[in-house]
């Protein structure tokens, strides 16, 4: 995408203009963008986006609908910077409406020519219905997807293992995280699927093994459905940094029917804090055995 002066020197114009390869011709055009285009996302102070090597991008299809449907429809068309496109210049090249897609909705700043297809609409409606189907079917990745990415480009044993984790039980990446005793932002995972310089958080992180165990003695004490939420491994992270791994462990193996019903019983506005009560108290008598001991 270049900025071109279609105006003059002393009355410029200019427009966003991108080169497409269509058919295997190559043509200027003006892309246009409706109000009913889907947001782009402003790169412009993404510290990530400054590192990232265009070169690996993988080869997309960029989609476009001739512009006469919509003046028909007096839709309004805007360029790249969201100006509204009026009084083009008779020389300029030809306005091509963009038909969003998410491989590429970001990509159309980049300075090569762009493979890209001219869809034949019959109407506005049918231009848009294009692009929701599209859009239904398109998937982006989950956190879970950026904490494998992110292992596989950076060799990261840690996050590997955390993956095979959340596959293997069937809980997302923030929870699998937690039996690991990690906690990472998407963007951070991002930086290091990227980048691959970021260095992970320093603390004591668990095995895959310990993780296994942490999780079983979880599913004991509350089972399955619950082992697999975010807020119990959060609550039991917690215990562990005020007791000890092996301590938790055995408190949530003791934690029985009674225990269960109280705590589904209680109206607790937190419910993190209400497991941290409920654990601290199963832990308190056990350090009191361990002490008389």
């Amino acid at each position: 995408m270049k900025h071109v002066n279609l105006g003059t020197a002393t009355a410029p114009k200019w427009f966003a203009v991108a080169t497409v390869s269509i058919n295997g011709k190559e043509q200027k055009i003006i892309p246009a963008f409706t109000e009913y285009s889907i947001q782009r996302k402003d790169f412009s102070k993404d510290k990530i986006y400054e590192k990232i090597d265009k070169s690996k991008i993988l080869p997309t299809v960029f989609c476009f609908a001739k512009p006469d449907i919509f003046i028909k429809e007096n839709v309004r068309l805007f360029d790249y910077s969201g100006r509204e496109l009026t009084d083009v210049p008779n020389e300029a090249p030809q306005i091509m409406v963009y038909l969003d897609k998410a491989d590429n909705i970001n990509l159309l700043d980049l300075d090569i020519p762009l493979k890209a297809e001219l869809i034949d609409c019959e109407s506005v409606a049918d231009a848009y219905h294009h692009v929701a189907t599209t859009a239904y079917l398109s998937q982006c990745p989950s956190k879970d997807d950026w904490i494998g990415l992110a292992g596989i480009v950076s060799k990261d044993q840690l996050l590997l293992e955390i993956r095979r984790f959340g596959n293997s039980f069937g809980m997302n990446g923030t929870t699998a995280q937690g039996y690991f005793g990690l906690s990472t932002t998407t963007s951070f995972l991002q930086s290091k699927a990227i980048s691959t310089s970021p260095l992970l958080p320093k603390g004591d992180f668990r095995t895959y093994q310990q993780a296994e165990i942490l999780m079983k003695a979880t599913v004991q004490a509350f089972g399955a459905k619950a082992a697999k939420q975010t807020r119990y491994i959060k609550a039991i992270n917690y215990c562990i940094s005020l007791y000890s791994f092996t301590l938790v462990c055995q408190a949530l193996n003791n934690i029985g029917a009674t225990e269960k019903l109280q705590l589904d019983a209680s109206k607790c506005e937190d419910k993190i804090q209400c497991l941290q009560g409920l654990l601290i108290e199963q832990l308190a008598k056990l350090n009191n055995n361990v002490k008389q001991n």
